[in-house]
C-alpha cells in the first residue's frame, strides 16, 4: 500500500465486457438517431475483457503503462501523461478526475486489433470506473456513458456512438431506444431464456481483417446529414430490423433474431462501400451457409473484424465453424457476460 493526497491507495483491477452489436449499429452515434426517428441498436455483452488494474507507485509519480502495446509513461501526477500517442485517449480520460500521484494504472484488453468488439471504449470506461474509485469520484452510469462517449469524440476529432460504453457499463443484452433528450436502456440478464437462446444458438468468427471504424461510419453518416433521401430509408430500414431483433431476443425466438439479423445486413452492407469485405460476400451466399445459419453479420462498421451469427440448429456448430474455417476465418467462442467486476489485488498480481 502507499498513500498520497487521497489517503491510502490499495491494489485492485477493474474488468468490464465487450460488445457484439447484434442489430442498428451506428444508430447510436449522435446526432444520427435524431434524423431517424425511433431509433433503436442491440447488442449482447460478451466474455471479452478490458481491464484495468491500479496499485502503488512511488511518492511523487504515477506511471501508464499499456500490457496490450508494451509500452508506459510517467509523470508527476495522472494530469502529467502526454494526450497523444497510442494511450492519448486513456490520458485525455484521467484529466476528467482529479489529479493522483503515487499510483500505476495498467490497462490490457483481450480483443484483437480492429476486431469491432467496442474494445477501445470498453477499456476507456473500465479507466473510468477505475479512476473514480481511486479519487473517490461518483458518477450514474448514463453520466460515466455520456463522459465517456464525448471524451472519445473530442480525442479522435471525428463521431462516436455510445452502445459500446453503455455495454461495457451494464452487460448482458440491451435494446437501447434513443429519443430527444432520453436514452431508454433495456436490459436482459445473460443467464435468461433470451441469453440461454444466444448460447445455444450464437456463434463468432474472426475475418483476420482489422479496419478503422471512423472511415466507413462517415461514408454511412454522411448522406444521412446531406439529407439523401434514399440512405434515410435504408437507415430506417436497419432501426426497423433492430426493432425486430429486440422483440425476438426478448421473446428468446432464434428464427426471428436471426431473421432480423439478415434483413439488417442486406441493407447495411448497401450503405457504404467497404461495409463487407470479399469473404464475406463469397461466404453468405453459400447454399451450405444459409442452410445452417438463420442470420449473420460484422460486427460495428464492418469492413473486417468480427463476424456474428446464429445457427438454425445448435447441432451444426460443428459444421458451420468448418465453413468458416474454409473461409479462413478464426472460430472464437461464444460467452455472454455481465457487468463491471471490481477485484481486490495484491500488489503483485
Amino acid at each position: 500500500m502507499a498513500t498520497n493526497g487521497i489517503g491510502t491507495i490499495r491494489s485492485f483491477r477493474v474488468v468490464v465486457p465487450n460488445r457484439v452489436d447484434i442489430a442498428g449499429g451506428t444508430l447510436d452515434i449522435y446526432p444520427l438517431y435524431l434524423l431517424i426517428g425511433d431509433a433503436m441498436t442491440v447488442n449482447a455483452a460478451v466474455a471479452v475483457r478490458s481491464e484495468v488494474a491500479v496499485r502503488p507507485f512511488r511518492r511523487g509519480a504515477a506511471r501508464l503503462s499499456s500490457g496490450n502495446f508494451g509500452i508506459a509513461v510517467t509523470a508527476a501526477d495522472t494530469h502529467g501523461f502526454p494526450p497523444g500517442g497510442k494511450m492519448g485517449l486513456l490520458s485525455r480520460a484521467l484529466r476528467h478526475f482529479p489529479a493522483v500521484s503515487g499510483v500505476e494504472i495498467c490497462v490490457r484488453h483481450e480483443a484483437p486489433v480492429g476486431s469491432r468488439l467496442g474494445a477501445s471504449s470498453a477499456l476507456l470506461v473500465a479507466l473510468m470506473l477505475a479512476a473514480g474509485r481511486l479519487t473517490g469520484t461518483v458518477s450514474r452510469r448514463d453520466e460515466t456513458a455520456r463522459a465517456a462517449m464525448e471524451i472519445e469524440a473530442a480525442h479522435l476529432k471525428s463521431l462516436t456512438g455510445r452502445q459500446d460504453h453503455m455495454a461495457a457499463l451494464r452487460g448482458g443484452l440491451q435494446g437501447i431506444r434513443f429519443s430527444p433528450g432520453r436514452v431508454d436502456v433495456r436490459r436482459l440478464p445473460p443467464g435468461g431464456p433470451a441469453g440461454t437462446m444466444l448460447r445455444d444458438h450464437a456463434f463468432l468468427a474472426h475475418t483476420g481483417i482489422a479496419h478503422r471504424s471512423s472511415d466507413v461510419n462517415w461514408r454511412m453518416i454522411r448522406g444521412v446529414i446531406d439529407g439523401d433521401g434514399k440512405v434515410l430509408r435504408k437507415f430506417r430500414g436497419i432501426a426497423s430490423a433492430a426493432r425486430d431483433a429486440w422483440d425476438a431476443l426478448s421473446a428468446a425466438d432464434p428464427r426471428g433474431t436471426g431473421a432480423a439479423i439478415r434483413a439488417e445486413w442486406a441493407i447495411r452492407k448497401t450503405l457504404a462501400p467497404g461495409v463487407s469485405t470479399a469473404g464475406v460476400e463469397e461466404l453468405f451466399p453459400d447454399r451450405r451457409f444459409r442452410r445452417l445459419v438463420s442470420g449473420a453479420k460484422l460486427c460495428g462498421a464492418g469492413g473486417g473484424g468480427i463476424l456474428f451469427g446464429l445457427l438454425r440448429d445448435p447441432d451444426d456448430r460443428e459444421a458451420v465453424g468448418a465453413l468458416l474455417s474454409g473461409a479462413g476465418m478464426s472460430v472464437l467462442p461464444f460467452r455472454l457476460s455481465g457487468g463491471p467486476r471490481f477485484e481486490e489485488i495484491s500488489d503483485g498480481g
